[in-house]
């Protein structure tokens, strides 16, 4: 079998029927962003189940335009922590289905957009497009830090999880009178390439706090963890333009996508460090830029940087040897910490080691670019490494050995896409 057939035969086996789970034995309902990157990967090869997997996350909708980024279709799983935890049946707004209160990087109108333009379906689009709308102006109106024009996140969960970038912000969170759950991760997968029980007690007692408020505390700044994330700006932004395509497509007023993500654009270019040759994330109740994770690098997917800055980026960060690129000790490419950072963890989740969609955002950045060359190669040390080690969840940059949980969709998913791009 080939690559592209081996890719496809892991979203078949994980297909439920109105969705694609995660994985075979760790993920069991639908991840939101995870459901995007599937109908990247499906969008040239079944279209129309392509669709189906963007309507099954868009039964999560919020009456408010908040797309969750968990949705749980009833199904007879154990996992934890699972939707006892999230109370969604209790808050105003929340749809039949029960759901997270938290959201995920915006992925899915960048999705639409792929998916349109491999299979053109004017009557999907029409039906689709005003609910991404409501779900980009969701973020506005509920989640833009007013100084800095960025978006905020609540939780590590709504973007890279125990990335130590984080640390310092979930350090503060008051965990008096949380008790540790029991989880479904450590019990499959190695403690040590996992989230620390302290970690999971502190992401327990920010879901908590925020349940009381709804999930809407006002103003964003008000959460105890307020994070002005990197990529999840970035991938707002370029989903935005993508929305504002889609919605010319229909006939419909793009005029307010095309302003946002000029405005979202310009709030992630002050965030440039010169002296750092990268940009720095901002936690809004620390007192300095947190740097030194693949998170800096984010901009130049969406297009940030000038000319002279990208090529700082590339040079002195995503390929340079002593950072995240490949070097002797760790041949593949891209690491999610620094290697020259004390919190370089080659094994631990999303503190070292490599992942594919991370690749993918980057791949994508240095083509917008121009970075043609560099494009190539990443693509190709991402493509070998999954033929080499399987479509795993993350993998270990110093081997290549995989790591997590195997058979993962958004890794074949998003090598189908890589694949499209081979040049023969």
């Amino acid at each position: 079998m080939s690559l592209t057939d081996d890719a496809l035969a892991v979203l078949e086996r994980n297909d439920m029927g109105e969705f694609v789970k995660p994985s075979q034995r760790l993920y069991p309902w639908q991840w939101n962003w995870d459901s995007a990157f599937v109908v990247i990967g499906l969008a040239g090869h079944a279209p129309e189940r392509a669709r189906t997997e963007v309507r099954s996350l868009l039964r999560g909708q919020w009456a408010d335009g908040m797309i969750p980024h968990m949705v749980f279709h009833p199904q007879p799983v154990d996992y934890r922590p699972g939707p006892e935890l999230w109370g969604s049946d209790g808050c105003e707004g929340a749809p039949p289905v029960a759901t997270s209160g938290l959201i995920a990087p915006p992925v899915l109108a960048t999705a639409a957009r792929v998916l349109h333009e491999a299979a053109p379906d004017q009557a999907f689009l029409d039906e689709v497009v005003p609910k991404l709308e409501a779900w980009h102006q969701w973020f506005h109106r509920e989640r833009t830090d007013a100084e800095s024009g960025l978006m905020v996140i609540f939780h590590g969960w709504e973007s890279a999880d125990n990335a130590p970038r984080f640390d310092r912000a979930l350090a503060r969170i008051d965990i008096e009178g949380v008790e540790p759950i029991q989880r479904t991760d450590t019990g499959q997968i190695a403690a040590d390439e996992r989230p620390t029980d302290l970690d999971y007690r502190r992401y327990l007692a920010l879901v908590y706090w925020l349940r009381d408020r709804g999930y809407r505390p006002a103003p964003p700044s008000s959460s105890p963890f307020a994070y002005l994330d990197l990529p999840l700006n970035s991938i707002l932004s370029v989903a935005e333009d993508d929305l504002a395509f889609l919605q010319a497509e229909t006939g419909a007023d793009s005029q307010r996508a095309r302003d946002a993500a000029a405005r979202v654009r310009e709030a992630l270019g002050a965030m440039w460090d010169e002296d750092a040759g990268a940009y720095r994330e901002r936690d809004l109740h620390g007192e300095e830029g947190v740097t030194g994770t693949v998170a800096d690098l984010f901009p130049l997917y969406a297009g940030v940087p000038d000319d002279r800055q990208a090529r700082r980026l590339v040079d002195e960060h995503l390929l340079a040897p002593e950072r995240y690129g490949p070097s002797p000790t760790a041949p593949w490419a891209v690491t999610t910490v620094s290697k020259s950072s004390p919190d370089f963890d080659p094994r631990n989740y999303w503190r070292g080691p490599v992942w594919i969609n991370v690749n993918w955002f980057l791949v994508r950045g240095l083509e917008r670019f121009g970075f043609g060359a560099e494009a190539d190669e990443l693509r190709r040390l991402t493509l070998e490494l999954v033929t080499r080690s399987g479509f795993s969840e993350y993998y270990e940059p110093t081997t290549g050995a995989a790591l997590g949980t195997n058979e993962f969709s958004w890794s074949a998913s998003l090598t189908l896409d890589l694949l499209r791009d081979v040049r023969p």
